[in-house]
């Protein structure tokens, strides 16, 4: 363990907070998906183009993590954290207010690339205690984020409209804000490091196997994630089912599952190794998906292929992002931006994809699509697993 994590214990306080603060930022990045159909009534849209609106959040969030994440290498987190709260509520007023659909996508992208801050939480948690563990209790706050904000959004929505909703996200943004001063350690970086000299370094670091195989893995398993998450709220709106959008957004809870999997599934990574874990994710994926294709106007069908499909890329996700954290210790938030950069990247296009497959060619070719996805993902970890054995057996 470095200097700075002995100087630094983590302290139950900032597990919590940093939990709670990483959820809810993470949080905003969904919160419209459920009233995706609410926004394209309100502003005269084709439904086709709401897909540019849920991915607004993704590619501001793609964009943050390229070039305000690697910040946390050369300033203090605990500022960049606070700042980053404060204009992503800024963000979220703004985005209450507006009734051009072209600022609503801006707010949007700022929104996302604010939302950073979750990415920063947790690079600062493994900072001070470099474990798997460390990884998977953060990102159950963010799990919990991801889960909650379909709900939440979609219940806030039903009761204020999505304006009151996007308005009630702002303030509690803004109590993250203040809350972070009290509960955020004051952890000075490595080494001072001048911004253009972080940026310049991060061409360099593709060189890293790893990096790749993880940034392709976790990049096809999140363009599957955004594709049937978006799509899901049009289909359970849709006939036969016609529900409305806070019901469509109680599906989220039907992931809980995976929410309280990915605790254990850091710990899994520290003592079976993180290729394990996520080609065993990918299996539980596999499964949620085959069922969702088999059952699609089947409420527990859908349910249980939820709970599968959200049970293996939480767990996966966990094992990636320890494994990519472990890389290097000191430019552990640049290699965590390229892998985040190349994971949201696909997560964008598989939201704008969505409503584009599903208007086509149906449910059906949504999960027909995510099937070939996670193949690609579990193809390049199994190479990656007998590519290092090969050079292993070599070498001896």
């Amino acid at each position: 363990m470095s200097d700075i994590a002995q100087e630094n214990p983590v302290s139950p306080l900032f597990i919590w907070f940093a939990s709670i603060a990483a959820g809810t930022a993470m949080a905003n990045n969904y919160i419209l998906q459920p009233v995706l159909p609410a926004i394209a009534a309100s502003l005269q849209l084709p439904l086709f183009y709401t897909g540019f609106i849920a991915a607004s959040m993704q590619i501001g969030y793609m964009l943050g993590i390229l070039f305000l994440v690697p910040l946390g290498d050369s300033v203090n987190r605990k500022k960049l954290i606070i700042s980053q709260f404060i204009l992503l509520s800024l963000a979220l007023f703004a985005a209450s207010l507006t009734r051009q659909p072209l600022l609503l996508f801006s707010a949007g992208i700022v929104t996302g690339a604010m939302a950073t801050s979750a990415v920063q939480l947790n690079a600062l948690g493994f900072h001070i205690t470099p474990k798997g563990a460390t990884v998977g209790l953060i990102t159950m706050g963010i799990s919990a984020g991801i889960l909650l904000a379909r709900l939440v959004g979609g219940s806030l929505a039903d009761a204020l409209g999505w304006r009151g909703m996007l308005a009630i996200f702002a303030a509690v943004m803004a109590s993250m804000a203040l809350l972070a001063i009290r509960c955020l350690p004051d952890v000075k970086p490595a080494r001072e490091t001048g911004y253009l000299s972080v940026m310049a370094q991060l061409p360099g670091l593709l060189r890293n196997v790893r990096l790749i195989e993880s940034a392709v893995t976790g990049g096809a398993w999140f363009f599957v994630f955004s594709l049937l998450w978006v799509t899901i709220m049009l289909h359970l709106q849709r006939p036969p089912l016609h529900l409305p959008a806070g019901t469509a957004g109680l599906f989220g809870l039907a992931g809980i599952v995976g929410l309280v999997l990915a605790n254990y599934a850091g710990k899994l990574a520290d003592c079976f190794g993180c290729r394990s874990v996520i080609f065993g994710g990918m299996v539980f994926v596999v499964a949620g998906i085959a069922i969702l294709f088999l059952f699609p106007a089947s409420l527990p069908g859908i349910t249980l292929g939820i709970i599968l499909f959200d049970l293996g890329c939480f767990a996966a996700q966990v094992a990636n992002q320890t494994r990519v954290l472990g890389l290097h210790p000191d430019k552990r938030s640049s290699l965590y931006a390229l892998y985040m950069f190349f994971y949201y990247a696909l997560g964008a296009a598989g939201s704008v994809t969505g409503p584009w497959v599903y208007e086509r060619w149906d449910w059906q070719g949504i999960c027909l699509l995510s099937l070939v996805m996670v193949m690609v993902a579990m193809i390049t970890t199994a190479m990656g697993y007998f590519n290092e054995n090969s050079v292993a057996h070599v070498s001896n």
